[in-house]
């Protein structure tokens, strides 16, 4: 022991014995107590202590926001409850399950969710041309970059009320310029015919989505190998045979990431067709309910007219359709996905 430095009480250094060569030996932590008598913690410790406490904050809120509320959604499939009055529940012999399986409009609302899905797939052929557009670095081409992403990133609720704006069927910029055009004293009727409905939504959900596949399949373009490239050009290949033959595999697995996010986010659409709906506690969504939403739907059911345990019922159900369509699509990955290229 003689080897060691005495250290004062309270302090805690790295100390090398005396008899070890230079670059010989580690320095040790050496904790000690303050002089209070309580144990002070080393770096080491401390440094896994805050790791700890960073790391804990996420799991504490998926622990409380997801997990918790889904073990809540779980049981409340089976029983029968007042409101939100947990102690008010009973069990029903499953009959919220034949409630959803019987209601009509729960099953359009599956449709229309999967309609839904037809915005997300027009912006991702919309946002891959103007990806290929923009990859040939046409003058200007980092500013209609920056232009295209900014409906993603703008919120969906002033997004949708600037849409009513112009949809509006009495003072709408859209039915004032189709009217001057067809010399007709009256414009589409946007929000009392359904067809007219569905068509609105879709427009304002293709105008909205394409900006982040911009920048993801610009991120995927540079990354493509210029090689692969000169190989096709020295066989005779032409721009468009480049594109499908080399651009497309190279950059499919960032297509197919895009395509698994635009299902999902179609048969999990809300915020547009709510704000267009406008009045919610009729529960209505347009015209012959053409933008019932499942998920609107659900809302509906659970916050307004205060049925959780059948909301909870239709949200299960929406997560095995969206379960199923996205095993689907796994499946078939390997059909044309190259994770190679």
């Amino acid at each position: 022991m003689d080897n060691f430095e005495e250290l004062p009480a309270g302090r805690a250094e790295a100390s090398v014995p005396a008899d070890l060569p230079a670059g010989e030996g580690s320095p040790t932590l050496t904790a000690t107590a303050d002089g209070k008598g309580r144990r002070r913690l080393t770096a080491v410790q401390r440094r896994s202590l805050y790791g700890l406490i960073t790391a804990s904050v996420p799991l504490i809120g998926f622990l409380i926001f997801n997990l918790i509320p889904l073990g809540i959604a779980i049981v409340t499939m089976f029983v029968d409850m007042d409101g939100y009055d947990f102690g008010s529940m009973q069990w029903n012999n499953f009959a919220n399950f034949t409630t959803v399986f019987a209601d009509e409009r729960f099953w359009k609302s599956i449709g229309v969710s999967f309609m839904f899905i037809v915005p997300h797939m027009l912006g991702l052929l919309i946002s891959l041309f103007l990806s290929a557009m923009l990859a040939q670095k046409y003058p200007g081409h980092k500013l209609f970059k920056a232009l295209f992403f900014v409906p993603y990133i703008c919120s969906s609720v002033a997004i949708s009320v600037m849409w009513r704006w112009v949809f509006d069927q009495n003072v709408g910029i859209l039915n004032d310029i189709i009217m001057r055009i067809l010399h007709t004293e009256e414009g589409p009727q946007w929000f009392t015919d359904a067809g007219n409905y569905a068509v609105m939504l879709i427009t304002v959900m293709v105008w909205q989505a394409p900006g982040y596949g911009i920048v993801m399949f610009s991120a995927a373009f540079t990354n493509v190998n210029p090689t692969l490239y000169e190989a096709a050009e020295l066989d005779g290949a032409g721009t468009v045979r480049k594109f499908v033959s080399v651009t497309l595999p190279a950059i499919s697995p960032t297509i197919f990431y895009l395509l698994m996010a635009g299902l999902i986010a179609g048969l999990q659409t809300f915020d547009i067709p709510q704000i267009f709906a406008g009045d919610a506690w009729t529960g209505a969504a347009g015209p012959d309910d053409a933008g019932l939403s499942t998920s609107l739907y659900i809302y509906y059911t659970g916050i307004t007219f205060s049925k959780m345990p059948v909301a909870s019922v239709m949200s299960m159900i929406l997560f095995v359709v969206i379960f199923c369509v996205l095993f689907i699509n796994f499946k078939m990955q390997n059909k044309w996905v190259s994770y190679d290229v």
